[in-house]
Protein backbone atom coordinates (compact mmCIF):
# COMPACT_ATOMS: atom_id res chain seq x y z
CA UNK A 1 0.00 0.00 0.00
CA UNK A 2 2.88 2.37 0.85
CA UNK A 3 4.48 2.24 -2.47
CA UNK A 4 0.70 2.61 -4.30
CA UNK A 5 0.74 6.04 -2.31
CA UNK A 6 4.43 7.16 -3.33
CA UNK A 7 3.84 6.18 -7.02
CA UNK A 8 0.59 8.57 -6.30
CA UNK A 9 2.38 11.08 -4.90
CA UNK A 10 5.00 10.73 -7.70
CA UNK A 11 2.54 11.11 -10.03
CA UNK A 12 0.51 14.00 -8.14
CA UNK A 13 3.54 16.18 -7.79
CA UNK A 14 4.44 15.78 -11.45
CA UNK A 15 1.27 16.46 -12.58
CA UNK A 16 1.23 19.60 -10.10
CA UNK A 17 4.47 20.83 -12.16
CA UNK A 18 3.17 20.49 -15.11
CA UNK A 19 -0.27 22.01 -14.29
CA UNK A 20 1.76 25.05 -13.00
CA UNK A 21 4.01 25.42 -16.54
CA UNK A 22 0.82 24.91 -18.54
CA UNK A 23 -0.75 27.60 -16.46
CA UNK A 24 2.06 29.79 -17.00
CA UNK A 25 1.63 29.51 -20.82
CA UNK A 26 -2.11 30.39 -20.60
CA UNK A 27 -1.32 33.66 -18.60
CA UNK A 28 1.18 34.53 -21.15
CA UNK A 29 -0.88 33.56 -23.85
CA UNK A 30 -3.95 35.80 -22.62
CA UNK A 31 -1.46 38.78 -22.37
CA UNK A 32 -0.39 37.99 -26.25
CA UNK A 33 -3.84 37.87 -27.06
CA UNK A 34 -4.27 41.55 -25.58
CA UNK A 35 -1.53 42.43 -27.04
CA UNK A 36 -2.62 41.14 -30.84
CA UNK A 37 -6.14 42.88 -30.03
CA UNK A 38 -4.35 46.08 -29.78
CA UNK A 39 -1.97 45.71 -32.75
CA UNK A 40 -5.24 44.75 -34.65
CA UNK A 41 -7.21 47.58 -33.63
CA UNK A 42 -4.19 49.91 -35.13
CA UNK A 43 -3.90 47.98 -38.18
CA UNK A 44 -7.67 48.48 -38.49
CA UNK A 45 -7.45 52.06 -37.85
CA UNK A 46 -4.86 52.41 -40.53
CA UNK A 47 -6.81 51.00 -42.93
CA UNK A 48 -9.91 52.75 -42.20
CA UNK A 49 -7.71 56.22 -42.93
CA UNK A 50 -7.27 57.21 -39.20
CA UNK A 51 -3.93 57.97 -39.78
CA UNK A 52 -2.33 60.38 -42.09
CA UNK A 53 -0.54 58.50 -45.50
CA UNK A 54 2.65 59.60 -44.12
CA UNK A 55 2.55 57.81 -41.56
CA UNK A 56 1.14 54.91 -42.37
CA UNK A 57 4.65 53.43 -43.28
CA UNK A 58 6.32 53.68 -40.39
CA UNK A 59 3.08 52.32 -38.55
CA UNK A 60 2.97 49.29 -40.69
CA UNK A 61 6.57 48.88 -39.99
CA UNK A 62 6.60 49.24 -36.46
CA UNK A 63 2.90 47.14 -36.53
CA UNK A 64 4.89 44.43 -38.69
CA UNK A 65 7.83 44.20 -36.16
CA UNK A 66 6.05 43.82 -33.26
CA UNK A 67 3.77 41.31 -35.32
CA UNK A 68 7.62 38.91 -35.92
CA UNK A 69 8.18 39.70 -32.30
CA UNK A 70 4.85 38.46 -30.70
CA UNK A 71 5.49 35.09 -33.47
CA UNK A 72 8.66 34.36 -32.02
CA UNK A 73 7.25 34.66 -28.52
CA UNK A 74 3.76 32.38 -28.85
CA UNK A 75 6.98 29.31 -30.24
CA UNK A 76 8.35 29.74 -27.58
CA UNK A 77 5.56 28.89 -25.44
CA UNK A 78 4.57 26.37 -28.11
CA UNK A 79 8.37 24.93 -27.40
CA UNK A 80 7.78 24.92 -23.76
CA UNK A 81 4.33 23.47 -23.63
CA UNK A 82 5.77 20.80 -26.12
CA UNK A 83 8.70 19.74 -23.59
CA UNK A 84 6.20 19.15 -20.76
CA UNK A 85 5.73 15.12 -20.28
CA UNK A 86 3.02 13.38 -18.49
CA UNK A 87 1.09 10.43 -18.13
CA UNK A 88 -1.72 12.26 -16.35
CA UNK A 89 -4.69 11.99 -18.31
CA UNK A 90 -6.48 15.57 -17.61
CA UNK A 91 -2.83 17.36 -17.90
CA UNK A 92 -2.70 15.53 -21.29
CA UNK A 93 -5.82 17.49 -22.33
CA UNK A 94 -5.08 20.93 -20.71
CA UNK A 95 -1.45 20.53 -22.62
CA UNK A 96 -3.48 19.55 -25.78
CA UNK A 97 -5.93 22.80 -25.11
CA UNK A 98 -3.43 25.18 -24.56
CA UNK A 99 -1.72 24.17 -27.54
CA UNK A 100 -4.71 24.41 -29.54
CA UNK A 101 -5.35 28.03 -27.84
CA UNK A 102 -1.72 28.95 -28.25
CA UNK A 103 -1.58 27.95 -31.70
CA UNK A 104 -4.81 29.73 -32.79
CA UNK A 105 -2.72 32.99 -31.33
CA UNK A 106 0.11 31.95 -33.86
CA UNK A 107 -2.84 32.15 -36.65
CA UNK A 108 -4.00 35.64 -35.73
CA UNK A 109 -0.76 36.94 -36.36
CA UNK A 110 -0.42 34.78 -39.75
CA UNK A 111 -3.62 37.22 -41.00
CA UNK A 112 -2.41 40.27 -39.53
CA UNK A 113 0.87 40.05 -41.33
CA UNK A 114 -0.78 38.87 -44.50
CA UNK A 115 -2.97 42.45 -44.51
CA UNK A 116 0.32 44.19 -44.11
Amino acid sequence: SSGINAEYGQLNSESEAVKTEIMKVKSEGEKISSKISDLEDQLSGIHNGHLPSELQGEALARIHKQCIGTVEHIMKLLEQLDSLQTSDQSMRQLKRNTVLSTQKLLDRCDKMMEKL
